[in-house]
Parts: C-alpha cells; sequence; structure tokens
C-alpha cells in the first residue's frame, strides 16, 4: 500500500528532523541546477512522524489500510525506512552542507507575504560524514510519500519499540550505504551564496510562526531579494 498525504498544515510538528532516539536520519536533495524546479523532491531515510489520532493523515492511512498497525496505538511515532517529501510551487530554496568546511548555493530569492518556508536537515544520502539543511519558500502544498513495507513502530508515549541492538544495526547499516555510494561534495555545483535568510534575526524579519497551523513559517511581507 502506497500513501500521498497531504502535510501541508502539519509539516511542523508532523516530521522528526531531530531525532528522539539515537537513529541517523538522512536526506538528499535533487542536483544542483542552474534553475530551481517549481516542484521540489526530497528524499528521507529512517525519519520519524507523529501520527497523531486527531489528524486527517492518521485516518487517511487507516481509510486506505484498516489493518495497519498503528491502529492498536494512541499517537504513535512511525519510523518511515524511505520516504520522499515534494514541495509544490517552490519561489526558491538555500542550501547548506557542512564537511570539513560549509558548502552553499542559494538561487534567486524572491517571495511574497503568505508564502511558507520549511527547513529540512539532516545527515547526507550522498557524502560521508556530511550534514544537509535546506530551506524552500513555496506557495503550494507539501505531500509526503510512503509505503506500508517502509513503516516501523518507532515509539508510542515513553514506549520505545526499536531497541539498542537494532538502532545500531540500522546506524551502521546506512554508514555503509552512504560510503558505497558516495559523491564528491566538491561535483555538486554549488555557487557558494549564503543567502542572508540563514540569519536567524534577518529572517524574523520577514516570516513568523502561525499559531493556527502548527508553527508553519509564514511571510509577513514581500522580499524581491535586492540584498541577497
Amino acid at each position: 500500500m502506497n500513501y500521498r498525504l497531504d502535510i501541508t498544515k502539519h509539516y511542523v510538528t508532523m516530521i522528526h528532523f531531530d531525532e528522539m532516539i539515537g537513529l541517523n536520519n538522512f536526506i538528499k536533495i535533487p542536483l544542483i541546477t542552474d534553475k530551481l524546479p517549481s516542484l521540489y523532491e526530497i528524499d528521507l531515510e529512517n525519519i520519524a512522524i507523529n501520527l497523531y489520532n486527531e489528524e486527517p493523515y492518521y485516518n487517511s492511512i487507516l481509510q486506505q489500510n484498516p489493518d495497519s498497525f498503528i491502529k492498536k496505538y494512541e499517537d504513535p511515532v512511525v519510523l518511515l525506512k524511505k520516504a520522499k517529501l515534494i514541495i509544490n510551487n517552490t519561489k526558491c530554496a538555500q542550501v547548506i552542507m557542512v564537511n570539513e568546511k560549509d558548502y552553499f548555493h542559494s538561487w534567486r530569492t524572491q517571495f511574497r507575504k503568505n508564502d511558507l518556508a520549511i527547513v529540512c536537515y539532516a545527515n547526507s544520502l550522498n557524502c560521508p560524514k556530511t550534514m544537509t539543511y535546506v530551506r524552500v519558500i513555496f506557495s503550494g502544498s507539501v505531500e509526503l510519500l510512503f509505503s506500508d513495507e517502509d513503516m516501523i513502530l518507532h515509539t508510542v508515549g515513553y514506549d520505545v519499540f526499536i531497541d539498542e541492538n537494532e538502532i545500531k544495526s540500522i546506524n551502521e547499516k546506512m554508514t555503509q550505504k552512504v560510503i558505497s555510494n558516495q559523491t564528491n561534495i566538491n561535483n555538486l555545483k554549488f555557487n557558494n551564496k549564503r543567502s542572508h535568510l540563514w540569519d536567524r534575526d534577518y529572517f524574523n524579519k520577514y516570516f513568523t510562526q502561525e499559531e493556527e497551523f502548527y508553527y508553519r513559517c509564514i511571510a509577513i511581507k514581500d522580499y524581491d531579494g535586492t540584498d541577497e
């Protein structure tokens, strides 16, 4: 069973980019090109998600698969071994990859009031011992794609369902996977432009958090990129 969930209102509180039990999580961004794609896809591996019972995506999963294991638990956290995040109608994006030094890439930064921002960060699936941070500013939807076979019960409340040996094994396998498929970071075509929006005070001049929609970042005024 494959799922395609619209998480536009919930992506901030749904996805765990800060892992809780020692698992290493991973992301892979699209190849860097001169033109930013309007549909931005980010591959996720070993990413935990909250499946709150009262939220629509919980019921959506059970509607498609009434026998899903999540029905046995209240507000389960589920580990997705593989997933894809699709961000629609992108306006601009900024990337930082941290290895022995910081590598930057920014596309021309322009957005309008009420556009949204999402920041994703985890270990790189391309480069060993490298963290990837990407901010995408967009006006469309955020969708999460995954399948039943990639779902594992992570935690429920304070109860952890993945033991320490399994965590160690998963981390070791992922480390070897990244090493065997590694890309030279110097070949990723960074333009070395660091966006001012990575500075918290600067970012806060243009974005605020929407409490109504679970702390999403929403633009409070237009930005033409003239001082990038």
